[in-house]
């Protein structure tokens, strides 16, 4: 049990690591600051929130089971979530073409 608490400790560090690049990557660098505010924002609200939840559902079922059945359904939505959505489509200024992702510029044919 204590090598899965070290295991599950060493990976909660993690977010603060790989959100920031998942920002830049999706939105842009230049809209990283705004954007990954409101990621720890919506991380502070479910830190904040979440166990209220679990208490109050505890209280008026007297079982834990159904607030661990709606932290279940949240959890599957958001893992689903990131295979579905696509990074926003951006406009080049020069052209009329449209690209999916800055990267796809060069593949795209289009110049910076």
């Amino acid at each position: 049990m204590t090598i899965v608490a070290f295991v599950v400790l060493m990976c909660y560090g993690g977010g603060f690591g790989t959100m920031p690049a998942f920002a830049a990557d999706y939105f842009g660098p230049k809209n990283v600051g705004p954007i990954y505010g409101l990621m720890l924002t919506a991380w502070g609200f479910a830190s904040a929130f979440g166990p209220l939840l679990i208490a109050h559902m505890r209280e008026t079922t007297g079982s834990y089971r159904g607030a661990l059945h709606v932290i279940a359904g949240i959890m599957a939505i958001s893992a689903v979530l990131p295979i579905l959505v696509r990074p926003p489509r951006t406009r080049d200024a020069g052209t009329t073409e449209t690209v999916s992702h800055p990267s796809a510029r060069a593949v795209a044919g289009v110049r910076p």
